[in-house]
């Protein structure tokens, strides 16, 4: 009987072959069966050969199939030069789609890698210290009356205390900043930026010398010989890398130093010390390393003037440590009765908090800040890619039929959708390299426009990350680019098979070709209002009037050599006869100095300010403001209104103790009285009266924090001392304000280190500045955030605009058959544009809707950064709606003109 199909065991075993060649194999293993029961052989042989047979049958077939895979990868990767040349071809064939498509994704991709690699290098990057994870910050909030919540550093008891009682940490150390001026060595004099530190302090960051060896803890003792370390830089710099500096003698202002070490590369302090001006520090750089000498036996102070860093143990967190300083400093007034008492410490709220070093590196504000512009930059980009994504709409659209005839002929899927993925990667990847070094070339600038407060900003460079990520986004769009012609080219096929005319597009293309325009505009719309935000929050702040006239004014700062001046007479000498030769310059009308300058080194610290003959009562919070010194003339240079008086040099010569305190401080203290008069001091409460000054003036009102924070209350001491003789003190690094009349101040520079070198060939003049950059320096990160967020609105709404156009001009083309009819059964040029620039509108107001809530929604994440401007603000809101709307209405004009234009005839003959 003839068998219907194969034999049961011929099928059961043809389940182990490959699937290609599984029934040419089959019908062999049928013949060679029956040649073998034709021949007589037993079953057992049979069986045998048979599974021989199917062993080799499988080895060979899999061979020729792995010889087809590589052959097929082969041909895959030796075509690739091909698809190359076909897709740069196809590229150039459609110039305009090109260079716009090109300019839209390198401007997208290299702004978002400009602002990635500020946020990657700020932010994301861990600090250059061994095991940073570990280091953490420790401070003391305390709420300061007159100046809010306030963070201090540790005391030197409490530092002391905390390396006793703690068991969280293996190391911990404090430091504090300084400055002071170098001569000698054949070099001119300089200021130099100094930290002081424990022993302690490198072996916590895990620094290690480059040469010579770094503090022992006999050297960090009190009444040490003083020696230095030198950071890398600074011997570089100044010692041309000598290596035989180690045993050399290093001629400061305040005496010689031995040097024992030079420190390895990228040592350096976190942040500057609580006290300390951040203009004198220039970046938190340091450039010579002392030791602090700090004594354990010593008195306790309630004088919190250092930065603590330590280090956990591996198995604990912040928030543990935190927990056992906590209870360590609830001992504190039981342990140092004298510097903490409990009225003290329930006053000012006083505790300690423990930090991830890199989050209080950061602060508050700069992380958040640099996210928000980030992602800013970020609506930029997914707006050139919707823009790109709407032309390859377009032009997919275009080469339907083309696609559709190729799919007909033969051609496969597989080899258009190379042809089109390798078409969009070539395009994307090289718009991403462009991207890349518009990135590089522009990051320059934008680190120029950065405020100089920004921690971390000048280690800036552009890494692997921002590489990486520019290419993951450049491969990602080019994957998704060259997908969207093959969503037409199966309804291409379908329609030629069905009439062999021309497509036009679907329901659905034209969606998501107008919904990608309306994501553009919403977008635009979030930008729009945000830098709108910002914009009046700027010119807000620059209305605010800070209590001084900058304009005119120069400002510098001298540093005395402390051998030379050892004492408060001898350096107030220097500054009467400096200010002598200045205010003889042409060109000079006022000259003054200070120890502190308003709107640049105020904040860091404050003093406990008593009055007289009225103690505080138990519910009064004791005022803890900030002091300073100021010379005659002071007050007039900056142009700094007084009611009543400002001390003069009769003053200094008879010791007459004046003062002036400005009004907010003055309504704390003697709220509805005059103040002029009073004596106030921060020497104690039961002072003899000879240790009093007398208030002479009032400043009704002075911001010295910022011109965001409310008047200060700060306290200007005359600059004798009330015990003589003294130490130069604070006197020894004042700034001076020089009032001219001079359109530039800075013309004045030359003619003031004359004069200074006159007087004495080593004090240095540091760093002068216009005061007008000062009271700009001090709104820089609100006008850094307006600028780049008003950029990134620009951009948005050009590249709105951009699209709006595209689809308009895209339906205006695509249904120009349709305006012809219309025009031909009457239809006026008028109408014709109202309904094209309708499309437009119709567009637009979707978006705005749309953008208008999310704008309202997101609103609050500028909040931080916005000065007397409600987030929610219906003016700003109504103008980038408005703006949007005509823009949108703009865009439609010229696709307008071209409809109206259109000829009835010829497009019905179309």
């Amino acid at each position: 009987m003839h068998e219907s199909g194969p034999p049961r065991w011929a099928r059961a075993l043809s389940r182990v072959l490959p699937g290609a060649y599984r029934a040419e194999i089959l019908d062999d293993l049928i013949e060679e069966r029956r040649a073998m029961t034709e021949a007589g052989r037993g079953r057992a042989a049979s069986a045998l050969w048979l599974a021989t047979q199917i062993l080799r049958s499988a080895r060979d077939s899999r061979h020729r199939e792995r010889v087809m895979d590589n052959s097929s990868k082969l041909e895959i990767v030796r075509g690739f030069p091909r698809e190359l040349r076909h897709a740069a071809r196809g590229l150039l064939r459609a110039p305009s789609f090109t260079v716009v498509a090109f300019l839209l994704l390198s401007l997208g991709i290299g702004a978002t890698a400009a602002m990635s690699t500020v946020l990657e290098s700020v932010v994301l990057r861990p600090l250059a210290y061994q095991d940073p994870g570990q280091l953490v910050s420790l401070m003391h909030p305390a709420a300061a009356p007159g100046s809010g919540e306030r963070k201090w550093g540790l005391s030197v008891a409490g530092y002391f205390e905390f390396r006793r009682e703690a068991r969280s940490f293996s190391e911990l150390g404090v430091y504090r900043t300084s400055a002071y001026a170098i001569a000698g060595d054949g070099a001119p004099a300089e200021e130099i930026r100094v930290a002081a530190v424990t022993h302690t302090f490198f072996t916590t960051i895990g620094a290690r010398p480059h040469l010579g060896t770094l503090f022992s803890e006999q050297e960090d003792r009190p009444g040490a010989p003083v020696t230095v370390i030198l950071s890398h830089p600074f011997w570089v710099r100044r010692y041309g890398g000598d290596r035989n500096v180690v045993g050399r003698t290093l001629q400061t202002s305040v005496g010689s130093r031995l040097i024992i070490g030079v420190a390895e590369p990228g040592v350096n302090l976190p942040k500057p010390g609580p006290f300390a001006s951040t203009a004198n520090l220039s970046g938190f750089g340091v450039d010579v390393w002392e030791p602090l000498r700090l004594d354990p036996n010593a008195q306790a102070q309630n004088n919190h003037a250092y930065t603590g860093i330590a280090r956990l143990k591996p198995s604990v967190s912040a928030s543990q440590a935190e927990a056992e300083l906590r209870t360590i400093v609830s001992r504190f007034p039981e342990r140092f009765p004298s510097a903490y008492s409990e009225r003290f410490v329930k006053s000012y709220n006083f505790r300690v908090s423990v930090t991830p070093l890199k989050d209080d590196v950061l602060g508050p504000t700069v992380a958040r800040s640099l996210w928000t512009l980030f992602g800013a930059v970020a609506f930029v980009l997914v707006i050139a890619c919707a823009n790109v994504a709407n032309l390859c709409l377009i032009r997919a659209e275009a080469r339907s039929r083309e696609a559709g005839i190729r799919s007909a002929l033969g051609a496969a899927r597989g080899h258009l959708a190379r042809q089109y993925l390798t078409e969009g990667l070539l395009l994307t990847v090289t718009a991403g390299a462009a991207g890349m070094a518009l990135a590089f070339w522009s990051l320059p600038w934008l680190l120029a426009l950065a405020p100089e407060d920004v921690p971390r900003l000048g280690s800036t460079s552009m890494g692997w990350r921002t590489v990486a990520f520019a290419g993951f986004t450049s491969v990602a769009a080019g994957l998704a680019f060259g997908l969207i012609p093959l969503t037409r080219q199966s309804a291409a096929a379908d329609a030629l098979r069905a009439s062999g005319r021309g497509l036009t597009s679907s329901r659905s293309q034209r969606l998501v070709r107008s919904g990608l325009v309306v994501g553009q505009v919403a977008l635009a719309v979030v930008l729009l209002a945000a830098s709108g935000l910002l914009v009046r929050s700027v010119v807000a702040l620059k209305n605010v009037q800070p209590g001084l006239n900058p304009n005119g004014v120069l400002a510098f700062e001298v540093s005395l050599p402390f051998d030379k001046y050892p004492t408060l007479e001898s350096a107030v000498q220097f500054h009467r006869e400096l200010q002598e030769r200045l205010q003889a310059l042409p060109g000079v009308t006022r000259v003054g100095a200070s120890t502190a300058m308003p709107l640049r080194d105020y904040g860091t610290g404050c003093a406990v300010v008593f009055r007289e003959a009225r103690p505080y009562s138990a519910d009064e919070r004791t005022p803890c403001v900030p002091i300073a010194r100021a010379t005659p003339g002071f007050f007039d240079a900056l142009g700094i209104q007084v009611r009543g008086r400002t001390p003069d040099w009769a003053d200094v010569d008879s010791r007459s103790q004046a003062a002036v305190i400005t009004q907010a401080l003055a309504d704390r203290l003697w709220p509805g009285e005059d103040p002029i008069g009073k004596g106030i001091n921060s020497n104690g409460p039961n002072s003899p009266p000879e240790m009093w000054y007398r208030i002479v003036g009032v400043i009704p009102e002075l911001r010295a924090y910022a011109l965001d924070q409310p008047p200060a209350e700060v306290v200007f001491y005359a600059v004798t001392d009330l015990r003589t003789p003294s130490r130069a003190g604070d006197m020894h690094g004042p700034i001076y304000t020089v009032k001219t009349t001079l359109a530039d101040p800075l013309v004045l520079a030359p003619a003031v280190r004359a004069a200074v070198a006159e007087l004495n060939g080593q004090v240095p003049v540091i760093r002068p500045e216009r005061m007008t950059d000062v009271v700009d320096h001090s709104m820089a990160r609100a006008s850094f955030s307006m600028l780049l967020l008003s950029l990134a609105s620009a951009m948005a709404i050009l590249l709105s605009a951009v699209g709006l156009y595209g689809v308009i001009a895209y339906v205006v083309a695509q249904r120009r058959s349709e305006i012809g009819i219309r025009m031909a059964l009457g239809a006026r040029v008028a109408q014709l544009s109202r309904w094209v620039v309708g499309q437009s509108l119709a567009l637009a107001a979707a978006g705005v809707a749309i953008g208008a809530v999310l704008a309202l929604l997101t609103a609050r994440l500028v909040e931080s950064y916005l000065f007397q401007v409600d987030p929610i603000d219906p003016l700003v809101l109504g103008i980038a709606v408005v703006t949007l709307l005509g823009v949108a209405a703009l865009a439609a004009l010229a696709p307008a003109r071209r409809a109206a234009k259109v000829d009835p005839v010829e497009a019905l003959r179309q």
